[in-house]
């Protein structure tokens, strides 16, 4: 933990104390796509046959190893972990295809670990390609929100409504668009549903790599988001493929100071991100941020926790790219390099500790 100044990126932070641990709402994106029999375990090996072959990556290994996923325990220990160091909720990848949802395994897990209340989770709906196509399979996927997740006492919800988070507002618009409908309507349409069913509505936030303005924050806000937050400010600021992650913590704290001069017209979820390289997935072709470290990370969690002090009057709530994202570079799952050092670097800044 910093206890003195610290000189980074032309801003001077004070040392974190710890803060009381109702102040802060910290979520993490998880990834579920590290079942026994998944092809990703492969890639970080560097087996013959997966897209990293001959280069493994064991820095990236997770303290529990090479775990499968879809057993109880490792739900368990995974919820252990982040609600120990203040973590409140797990927002899932999800994915939808027609009438199922592909990659449900760790939710699954975790709606029967034994410990599930320890921690929220609520949904981040990963809405690439063509879905939906037809808004016959756009009332399915929302139907099956209300019947298997929102119903679910450990859902998590601003101001009483379950949190969607959507991964593209612009595909969602395109895609709508197909079958007569716009990215506005539909949220309407998954709003009134919820309502019918006796919910305040859906909280719908927007991800976006945009620098925060009036302009943004205005723009989403016509088109029914409830909020707006970061993915990952990866090439935002910094066009380079290659460079140091310390201008990836930079492009942060730009943003953040961004975010702190908008007129406040549309809430906004505070992102982080503990780094990016996935050269495990895309080889050369890959987005590579350099020498990511636990302290390096802290620099950027002190610049997001000044900003949420600030801001008046929206929900005290960060959200990390990612517990698990092995492939991509971003983590703060417990690894044999780093092991607990993540979580105690979240819990030294924010003061968490459930």
């Amino acid at each position: 933990m910093i206890c003195s100044w610290t000189l980074f990126a032309s801003v001077l932070y004070p040392c974190i104390l710890p803060s009381s641990t109702e102040a802060y709402d910290i979520g993490v994106y998880y990834f579920p796509g590290w079942q026994s029999t998944s092809a990703y375990w492969n890639d970080l090996k560097g087996l013959s046959g997966s897209r990293s072959p001959g280069i493994p990556w064991p820095e990236r290994e997770p303290l529990l190893g090479y775990y499968p996923e879809e057993e109880v325990r490792v739900a368990e220990k995974h919820i252990e972990w982040a609600a120990q160091y203040g973590i409140a909720f797990f927002a899932y990848d999800w994915y939808w295809d027609n009438t199922q949802s592909p990659l449900e395994h760790a939710l699954k897990a975790y709606l029967r670990a034994h410990n599930r209340s320890k921690l929220k989770f609520c949904l981040l709906w990963a809405n690439h390609g063509s879905v939906p196509r037809s808004l016959t399979e756009f009332d399915a996927m929302v139907s099956y929100w209300l019947d298997n997740y929102f119903n679910q006492p450990m859902f998590y919800t601003i101001d009483g409504k379950p949190v969607i988070f959507i991964f593209s507002y612009v595909e969602l618009d395109k895609n709508a668009k197909v079958f007569g409908h716009s990215g506005k309507s539909l949220l309407g349409r998954a709003d009134a549903k919820a309502r019918e069913k006796g919910y305040k509505g859906i909280y719908f936030v927007a991800t976006t790599n945009t620098r925060p303005s009036d302009g943004l924050e205005n723009g989403l806000r016509d088109l029914g988001y409830s909020a707006y937050s970061g993915w990952n400010y990866v090439v935002s600021k910094v066009s380079s493929t290659v460079a140091d992650y310390n201008s990836m913590v930079d492009t942060y704290l730009d943003f953040y100071n961004a975010a702190s001069k908008t007129s406040r017209n549309l809430p906004y979820i505070v992102p982080a991100s503990p780094g990016w390289d996935s050269r495990p997935w895309h080889g050369a072709k890959a987005i590579v941020r350099q020498n990511p470290t636990p302290q390096k990370f802290e620099q950027m969690l002190i610049g997001a926790k000044k900003l949420l002090d600030n801001q008046k009057p929206s929900p005290k709530i960060l959200v990390i790219e990612a517990w698990n994202e092995f492939g991509e570079g971003a983590y703060i799952e417990p690894t044999k390099k780093w092991g607990m050092q993540y979580l105690e670097t979240i819990q030294n800044v924010f003061g968490t500790k459930r």
